[in-house]
């Protein structure tokens, strides 16, 4: 069962994970399950697994998850000010919803270099691109997440307001 689930998935935490659902869908067939060793039973595990894997993939594209770390907007109540917590928090609530937009090669590329901070290079070695091929995913992947705070018409008020300001 690992075996077919790592080799569909490529990762083997997720694999892991597959095999322990799959086994607990099984668990409603133990009674029809006559001969362990049967054609008929590895087909039925084979499907599972891959129906199972199916079911991973269709809920990460539904619900995708941003590798954002929720402890870091914890707001710190000592320091801060209500009216900056606020803002900080809703800042950060925009961001994500832009960043949920994107692909999510671009999401995962602008997460690696601007939250866990990464050198291009590491990320190339990461996700396995050439570095260079890191530096124009990069360059997209900012000028798609540009055009969407751009299109939203509060971020763009702020920017021209901002702007207006610095004049």
């Amino acid at each position: 069962m690992y075996y077919i689930a790592n080799n569909i998935l490529n990762n083997s935490h997720n694999a892991a994970d597959v095999v322990q659902t799959s086994i607990i869908k099984l668990i409603s067939y133990k009674e029809k399950i006559n001969d362990v060793q049967c054609n008929k039973t590895k087909y039925l595990i084979v499907t599972i697994v891959k129906n199972t894997v199916i079911d991973l993939y269709r809920r990460k594209n539904n619900h995708p998850m941003l590798e954002l770390e929720v402890a870091e907007y914890i707001p710190d109540f000592n320091t801060e000010s209500m009216e900056d917590i606020i803002i900080r928090l809703g800042d950060a609530k925009m961001l994500a919803e832009k960043l949920a937009k994107l692909s999510l090669d671009y999401t995962e590329i602008l997460t690696l270099k601007y939250y866990f901070e990464f050198e291009d290079k590491e990320i190339a070695e990461n996700l396995k691109p050439s570095h260079m091929n890191v530096r124009v995913r990069l360059s997209r992947a900012k000028s798609q997440l540009r055009n969407l705070m751009h299109d939203d018409e509060f971020y763009s008020h702020e920017l021209r307001t901002c702007a207006n300001e610095g004049k």
